[in-house]
């Protein structure tokens, strides 16, 4: 058996793995950045109305 050929297939699929793993990260992270805000508290009185306070509220009631 060669060591380095075996040395190369283990690197390989170490590297395969790593690819998966971080394209799997990096979608989840996008999916998670145009999140809308998940409580009422992030939308002031003085930044939102009443209207949009509640759509926020629906919407995170819808998410979770």
């Amino acid at each position: 058996m060669n060591y380095s050929s075996v040395a190369e297939r283990a690197i390989e699929i170490v590297n395969r793995l790593l690819i998966a793993a971080m394209t799997s990260a990096w979608t989840s992270a996008l999916d998670h950045q145009h999140a809308l805000p998940t409580s009422e508290e992030d939308c002031s009185a003085d930044e939102c109305s009443e209207q949009e306070r509640s759509l926020v509220k629906n919407l995170a009631e819808k998410h979770h």
